[in-house]
């Protein structure tokens, strides 16, 4: 397994816009910005794009709603979660023209005046509806060139930002839309570990839902910093869309392989909540945004997790099966989601410390 990255702290606050973020940067360069300041400079993992690269497996949702397709449409995406984590997913059911809105309304909100946006800033990692630059930890860090919105999703809509003025009616129908997609591939992932359909379905029906809106606006320094340094999710699935600007790359068999944006398509990775549950069968898989010179990337990922109270450990039935001891030690998902989002050194650091 790779080492977590190690972040450096080089501002006491950890950013000099005073939490304004990068796209305040660039936008009051008048278009002067040539290097970035010393606050961003980070350790860029060492990753070429090969002239052919790998590609993440393909799953067809419309083999789960059918009975002769199902069972072989389960075995793919069992497959594609053993071995890489990673999946894309076509014919999931949401409409592109909404995937569209969503993303404009994202955009929308981070060209709001720094002012508004900073209306939701918070240093509680935990809060329900939170505008911040960097990485979410409050703690003092290198700073990451990427602004954020994140919010909790299918409860609280009230507290959701009120302008621009259609977002919360986008968001709203787009995260009911994805956490139908989430609890389809929940079943299927739950059949594939042996579990029965209800086992991670039910968990992920009962569970939350959080969504990330990431913008990562044309840096003059590329090689310097990172949208987001490597690191896990700490949920069960995180499901991303993104405009068609490039830059998510993950790791795979200890290479750094990148996953180019597919139209209408969806991107799919497991996370730490999956590797406890299936003692290491699955493992949530390290992946980074790198960021461009010329092009504003934005992207938003949505997870789904179990309830907060719940206790994170491995199923007796995948412990009685492959006849060996738990790896990880239980954590209730709130104490669990609390240390991931506030450690700056990321990586798979908090998964690694309840391993046994």
């Amino acid at each position: 397994m790779a080492s977590p990255l190690s972040i450096r702290s080089v501002h006491p606050a950890g950013d000099p816009t005073g939490n304004k973020g990068a796209k305040h940067l660039v936008d009051t360069s008048g278009g002067g910005l040539r290097e970035i300041p010393p606050a961003y400079i980070l350790t860029v993992p060492s990753c070429r794009r090969p002239a052919t690269p790998p590609s993440i497996p393909v799953i067809d949702l419309h083999g789960l709603h059918g009975p002769a397709t199902r069972d072989l449409t389960v075995r793919s995406i069992a497959a594609a979660c053993a071995d890489w984590g990673f999946f894309r997913v076509v014919n999931h059911g949401v409409r592109t023209s909404l995937m569209e809105d969503m993303l404009r309304s994202a955009e929308d909100f981070f060209n709001l005046p720094p002012e508004e946006k900073l209306t939701y800033s918070s240093d509680d990692v935990m809060h329900p509806v939170r505008y911040g630059t960097s990485l979410n930890t409050s703690a003092s860090h290198t700073s990451h060139w990427r602004d954020y919105l994140r919010h909790f999703g299918h409860v609280g809509f009230h507290s959701w930002p009120h302008n621009p003025p259609n977002y919360r009616h986008v968001a709203r129908e787009y995260l009911e839309e994805v956490r139908k997609v989430a609890l389809g591939l929940a079943g299927a992932i739950s059949e594939g570990l042996g579990l029965g359909r209800d086992y991670v379905e039910g968990a992920l029906r009962e569970g939350c839902q959080i969504m990330a809106a990431n913008y990562y606006p044309p840096c003059p320094q590329p090689n310097l910093t990172m949208g987001l340094c490597p690191h896990s999710d700490h949920g069960g699935l995180t499901i991303l869309m993104q405009n068609d600007v490039d830059g998510l790359w993950i790791r795979h068999v200890d290479e750094w392989v990148p996953v180019d944006h597919v139209t209408g398509t969806f991107v799919v990775n497991i996370g730490d909540y999956l590797e406890i549950l299936s003692n290491g069968r699955y493992k949530s898989v390290e992946h980074m945004a790198l960021v461009n010179e010329h092009k504003t990337r934005i992207s938003v990922a949505v997870g789904h997790g179990p309830h907060m109270e719940a206790i994170l450990k491995p199923a007796e039935n995948i412990l009685s099966v492959d006849g060996c001891g738990p790896k990880y030690r239980p954590i209730v998902y709130r104490d669990y989601m609390k240390s991931q989002q506030s450690i700056v050194r990321r990586g798979k650091n908090a998964l690694e410390q309840i391993m046994i």
